[in-house]
């Protein structure tokens, strides 16, 4: 195989395996700048929210020799990467990118604080490779074999979740300390996972100046246990949330901000979400014509959940869910500027959304209406809070 072609197909597959995961929506593959040079950025840009990824691929088989893989996979990928900021940062000029699903777009560097370069090589894997490439001029490249890449898409399936391992990683690998490594990448992925998504070791402790990362085996302990089965089983419901984003909030007129709060979430806050829902759901689902509402916030976020009676005409209930919104943002005091509401009813057949974007303060008129709707409706008078507690790993069934 050519070098072009080898290069190419260990593009393909990443861009894939990316656009193909709940990455899709967010991943550029192989970007241009179609305003400038018309040259390729990187291979791959992950943009959601305030979290940036440039990705170079390489397809290097490892054939023995070390220095010529540093030379093919590492240099070359930290050149590309350390490119690919420049432009998007320190251009002097506009830089437009696409999307394949849309139209073109103007990349907004300020919006930005946190910025990730990685290097996937989907090469002929070996286990014992350097975890970073850093230094003078670098900054922190993130390295990953094609396993390791697999491993992470699956079983850190949400962005927040991603980020928060490579946050972690790069914490352990730029902490001066002399690290020694007697694992691979897979077993510190299980370690951070088992470990409530942290290293267990010292690593900011001034005292401590060598560590040996003695992990070998951990993720195949992982990939068998008891509690990964439990995890995968509790986290069945959490993909409701990523179902309606993917097939209906997308599609609507400004679905995207929409989708971007929702898939803001971790997978476990997801499954919080959805079971918070479902037993909403389930409580009422018998009474007729009962609405009933849950409130609760995450990242700053207000959650607003709604159970509508599954006979209710739609424009009935539009409106409830117009007005839930807007009530629950003034009696919280705004607190949270963002009110995002799903609404279902039985068996979470039929769903709707809405999301209220609140803009205090409010006119002295408004208020007085907020006031006489909420006394007309008889809500928050008798407010009690529920609480839930909900585990990544839940314990096992007595």
């Amino acid at each position: 195989m050519k070098h072009e072609s080898k290069g190419d197909a260990g593009e393909e597959y990443v861009n894939e395996l990316a656009y193909q995961s709940y990455l899709k929506y967010w991943c550029y593959p192989n970007p241009k700048d179609i305003a400038g040079d018309k040259k390729e950025i990187c291979d791959l840009l992950i943009s959601f929210r305030d979290v940036l990824i440039t990705i170079s691929v390489k397809n290097h088989s490892f054939d023995g020799n070390y220095e010529r893989y540093k030379k093919r996979v590492i240099e070359k990928s930290t050149s590309q990467l350390n490119g690919a900021e420049r432009k998007l940062f320190k251009s002097q000029r506009d830089v437009f990118i696409k999307h394949p699903d849309r139209e073109p777009e103007l990349f907004e560097p300020g919006r930005y604080t946190k910025i990730y370069k990685l290097t996937i090589n989907v090469g002929e894997q070996f286990e014992y490779y350097e975890f970073s490439d850093q230094g003078a001029n670098k900054g922190f490249i993130t390295i990953l074999n094609k396993e390791t890449f697999e491993a992470i898409i699956q079983e850190l399936d949400t962005i927040k979740d991603f980020v928060e391992y490579l946050d972690e990683r790069e914490s352990l690998l730029t902490s001066g300390k002399k690290i020694t490594v007697n694992c691979t990448e897979k077993d510190l992925v299980a370690e951070f996972l088992v470990n409530k998504r942290k290293f267990n070791v010292d690593y900011s402790a001034a005292h401590i100046k060598e560590i040996a990362l003695n992990l070998a085996g951990s993720w195949n302990t992982y990939q068998k246990s008891a509690q990964l089965e439990r995890k995968k089983k509790a986290n069945e419901i959490s993909y409701f949330i990523d179902y309606i984003v993917k097939t209906d909030v997308l599609a609507l007129p400004n679905g995207e901000e929409l989708a971007r709060e929702l898939m803001n979430m971790g997978r476990t806050e997801r499954r919080l979400l959805a079971i918070t829902l479902r037993d909403l759901c389930l409580k009422y689902e018998n009474q007729e014509g009962i609405y009933a509402r849950r409130y609760t916030a995450y990242n700053g976020i207000g959650h607003l959940l709604i159970y509508y009676p599954p006979n209710a005409p739609e424009a009935e209930v539009d409106q409830f869910i117009h007005i839930a919104m807007e009530l629950y943002a003034y009696k919280t005091g705004y607190r949270e500027k963002e009110v995002i509401c799903i609404a279902a009813t039985t068996g979470l057949k039929q769903y709707k959304f809405g999301m209220y974007l609140a803009y205090p303060p409010i006119p002295d008129n408004i208020v007085k209406i907020y006031d006489s709707t909420i006394v007309q409706l008889g809500w928050f008078t008798n407010t009690q809070p529920i609480y839930y507690e909900e585990k990544e790993y839940p314990d096992a069934e007595d």
